[in-house]
């Protein structure tokens, strides 16, 4: 969680959905001609996890109107931590791994709860651009990003200066093995009942996450 606010986030504990000053920022250098930035908050893109059909990922208005809507309901029902809980478990990575835990079991061998602060830093980087920073097949990018987030935490303050350090001259060390859903019953049907049951609920009047 910590990699996670420094790097996508920082205000995520202070704001209530949507990041009136990082949007004021990307705006003010979309006009002055610069590199445009993202500006969705860690709730506005666990809205775009949850509700793929209803906030789709197309660029515009309206669809931006509806992310945020959706983002400002998850906040009035949803502690903090629960926001972050739910969005670390819908995170896509490479290899069929969803989820923080899948990802740490797929790269380093090791629930999300041991790992050390370089290998948190290493799967909160990948989020950015999954392909392009995968510790597998792209170890230059990666531990760039590693890096780059690393500076962020000790930045914000939750990566202390010897910590920092001593993760940074820590080159990535991968355990890597392929997540695998053979320990779950019947994964494809598991699948198909949970896009059903996600239907279900639509066409009932009920939410699946929340009722």
């Amino acid at each position: 969680p910590n990699a996670l606010i420094s790097t996508e986030d920082r205000r995520f504990h202070s704001h209530w959905g949507m990041d009136l000053r990082g949007l004021a920022a990307a705006l003010r250098d979309a006009a002055q001609g610069g590199q445009i930035r993202g500006a969705s908050t860690i709730t506005q893109q666990l809205a775009r996890n949850l509700y793929r059909l209803k906030v789709t990922n197309e660029r515009s208005l309206t669809r931006k109107i509806k992310e945020l809507l959706t983002a400002i309901r998850i906040e009035r029902t949803y502690t903090k931590d629960e926001i972050l809980e739910a969005y670390l478990n819908t995170v896509p990575f490479l290899y069929n791994a969803y989820g923080i835990e899948a990802a740490s079991q797929t790269y380093f061998s090791k629930s999300a709860a041991d790992l050390a602060p370089e290998e948190a830093a290493t799967l909160v980087g990948m989020l950015a651009a999954n392909t392009r920073f995968d510790p597998v097949r792209n170890p230059e990018n990666s531990q760039r990003r590693r890096n780059l987030v690393l500076s962020r935490m000790n930045r914000e303050g939750v990566l202390p200066d010897a910590e920092y350090q001593t993760a940074l001259d820590t080159p990535i060390q991968l355990q890597f093995d392929v997540y695998s859903h053979e320990d779950n019953l019947a994964p494809h049907l598991a699948e198909v009942l949970r896009l059903w049951f996600r239907d279900w609920c639509e066409q009932n009047g009920y939410n699946p996450y929340r009722d």
